[in-house]
């Protein structure tokens, strides 16, 4: 695993890139699982604009350990660039939190993207919506994405 992070790390240095896309994960309530009516919600809820109790408010998990909702709410602002889904150059509720909400659901095919994505989107189809959102999914705790 600490290989893997140095690995990481150094080609970040040499590509001129970020390493946030293997630390952001959609475990947005940090309870170890990523499930449509706690961690799609709160992103969901966030990309709407809310905050405090209309944030968190029966949204997190049992186990959730980001509870609070400036601490769930800076999470996400700190990882926006991650959150455009449909690569459109905007993050937006009835798109890219939609589209996060329908996979967690397990929403596939036309179902996931249909009415889901902007007129400027660069990722339109669902095995590339599914592909980019899979690497925001971290579900063996280890800080990288699984795919």
């Amino acid at each position: 695993m600490l290989t893997q992070a140095l690995a990481m790390a150094f080609l970040a240095l040499l590509t001129g890139t970020s390493t946030n896309a293997s630390t952001f994960t959609l475990d947005i309530d940090d309870d170890g699982q990523i499930e449509a009516l706690t961690d799609g919600l709160l992103l969901l809820r966030h990309l709407f604009g809310f905050s405090g109790e209309s944030l968190t408010g029966g949204a997190l998990g049992q186990d959730a350990t980001r509870t609070d909702s400036t601490t769930v709410a800076a999470y996400l602002a700190d990882n926006e660039l991650q959150l455009d889904i449909d690569d459109d150059g905007q993050i937006d509720a009835l798109t890219d939190g939609l589209l996060v909400l329908r996979n967690l659901f397990g929403f596939a095919g036309t179902s996931l993207v249909s009415g889901a994505v902007s007129a400027d989107a660069r990722r339109t189809d669902s095995e590339g919506v599914v592909a980019y959102i899979n690497t925001l999914i971290d579900r063996d705790g280890d800080n990288v994405a699984d795919s």
